[in-house]
């Protein structure tokens, strides 16, 4: 069995402090840079975030959003409001609970994310061409892990 920060037998070395601060600089600067290509700047990086995991998931309730994005149930409840109010948001009723909603997207929203996804997806493709092969790879190599990564609770 292992513990955070402590490998399986065999397993690899933990990280060590610097590796650990270079990645969390990296991560930070990389966030920030790519939130600056929101087709929407009225959007906050969580409503943006919040959006994205509503195309990405499906119609889902309130709660299983909150998990999902790791933040307070009342929390979410004002962010679905802001994007309910925008037009990027709808509430559906649930097929099987009549106590509660699915949050689902709409076509503004669908737009807002496709508009967005473009603009970073070509700005990281332009800056991933500036790095050599080898690191090109590297990132390659660490996609999967990272986003496994930001999934953890």
């Amino acid at each position: 069995m292992t513990t955070p920060g402590h490998p399986a037998a065999g397993g690899p070395a933990p990280l060590d402090a610097e590796t650990i601060a270079q990645l969390r600089r990296a991560v930070l600067v990389l966030a920030r840079r790519l939130r600056r290509y929101l087709a929407d700047a009225e959007l906050s990086a969580t409503e943006a975030a919040v959006l994205g995991r509503v195309y990405r998931d499906g119609p889902c309730t309130p709660g299983s959003l909150a998990r999902a994005e790791h933040v307070q149930p009342p929390s979410m409840t004002r962010v679905i409001e802001r994007l309910e109010q925008r037009g990027y948001l709808e509430r559906t009723p649930h097929p099987t609970d009549g106590r509660q909603v699915l949050i689902a997207g709409t076509a503004r929203g669908q737009e807002f994310i496709e508009e967005s996804r473009s603009m970073r997806d070509a700005w990281l493709t332009a800056h991933l061409e500036q790095l050599d092969d080898a690191d090109r790879a590297a990132v390659q190599a660490a996609a999967a892990a990272l986003a496994r990564l930001a999934d953890l609770p």
